[in-house]
C-alpha cells in the first residue's frame, strides 16, 4: 500500500477520534451545567417551602416565543367594523375598547361559565372576532369572566387583547368590554424562553415572593414591552405572569417577568382586587 495513503488514513482516523472525544466532552459539560442549574433550583425551591411559600407543580422545560409587534384595534379598525354585525346588544366603541350591554342577561354556571360563553364567543353575531379568543380561568373570577386573545399560540396577558364579561349576583352576564390586538407581525425568529421553574426561582431570589404566601398560578403569554412611534405599534414579548397571594393579609399581586432575559417587568406588576379574587 502507498505510504502516503497510509498516512492519510491514520490522519483521518485520528481526526475522527478527536471529533468524537470533543463532542463527548461538550455533551458531558452541558449535562453537568444543566444538572448544576437543576440542583440549584431544587435547593431554592426547598428554601421557599421552608419560608412557608406554597406552590403547585412547576415545569422545568423551556418554551419558545417571538418578539412581536401589533397595535390595539382603533375606530374603523377590525373590531369596530366587526361589531356592526352584532345582534341583541347595545354597543359603543371608544378609546380602542368595545363596550356592549346585552338586551337580555345570559345565565351561566359560575363553576363552568365557559360552557355557555363558548357558544356565545364562537357566534360571530354575538361576539366580534370571537374565534381569536379562549377562556382564561387564571384571570377570571366569579364576577369577571376573562377570555384572552391567542397570538402565536399564547394568550395576550394585558388589556390589549381581552374580552371581560361582567357577571351580576344572579350569575347572569349582563355586559362586556373587548379589546383586540391587530396587525400582528413577527419581528425576530422564534427563540427559547426561560422555564416556568426558573421564573419562579428568579422571583424568589429577587424578593418578589413574600414569606407565608401561595403562588396561585404562573402562566406564559404575551405582554406589551414598549410602544413605538411607528403607526402606534407596540412590541410584545413572551412573559411569565405569576399571581401570588399573601396568606396572612390576603393581598394578591400579579408579577410579570420577561421570559427571554428574566427581567422583572415593574410596569406590569399589579395589585389585584382582593374581594373579587376571594370569590374564585
Amino acid at each position: 500500500m502507498d505510504f502516503k495513503r497510509i498516512q492519510w488514513i491514520f490522519f483521518f482516523a485520528f481526526l475522527l477520534f478527536d471529533v468524537i472525544i470533543a463532542s463527548s466532552l461538550l455533551v458531558e459539560n452541558r449535562f453537568i451545567v444543566t444538572n448544576n442549574q437543576s440542583s440549584r433550583s431544587s435547593v431554592i425551591l426547598k428554601e421557599m417551602k421552608d419560608d412557608s411559600i406554597s406552590y403547585g407543580k412547576i415545569n422545568g422545560g423551556q418554551q419558545k416565543g417571538y418578539y412581536l409587534s401589533g397595535y390595539r384595534s382603533t375606530e374603523d379598525g377590525a373590531l369596530d367594523n366587526a361589531s356592526t354585525r352584532l345582534h341583541n346588544q347595545e354597543t359603543h366603541f371608544s378609546s380602542n375598547t368595545l363596550t356592549s350591554e346585552f338586551n337580555d342577561p345570559i345565565n351561566v354556571n359560575i363553576e363552568t361559565p365557559n360552557v355557555r360563553l363558548n357558544e356565545l364567543v364562537h357566534n360571530s353575531h354575538q361576539i366580534a372576532l370571537g374565534k381569536h379568543y379562549q377562556y382564561n380561568p387564571n384571570l377570571s373570577t366569579k364576577r369577571v369572566i376573562v377570555y384572552t386573545q391567542m397570538v402565536e399560540g399564547r394568550p395576550v396577558m394585558n388589556n390589549d387583547g381581552q374580552i371581560r364579561f361582567r357577571v351580576n349576583s344572579n350569575h347572569e352576564v349582563t355586559s362586556y368590554t373587548q379589546t383586540f390586538l391587530e396587525g400582528v407581525r413577527i419581528l425576530r425568529p422564534e427563540t427559547a424562553t426561560i422555564s416556568q421553574k426558573r421564573a419562579v426561582v428568579w422571583l424568589y431570589k429577587h424578593n418578589q415572593i413574600p414569606n407565608n404566601s401561595r403562588i396561585r398560578w404562573v402562566q406564559l403569554g404575551y405582554s406589551r414591552l414598549l410602544s413605538t412611534n411607528t403607526n402606534n405599534r407596540n412590541v410584545y414579548i413572551p412573559t411569565w405572569v405569576a399571581e401570588i397571594k399573601t396568606k396572612n393579609s390576603g393581598a394578591v399581586e400579579r408579577i410579570s417577568i420577561n421570559a427571554f432575559n428574566s427581567t422583572i417587568m415593574k410596569n406590569t406588576t399589579t395589585s389585584v382586587n382582593t374581594e373579587a379574587l376571594n370569590q374564585k
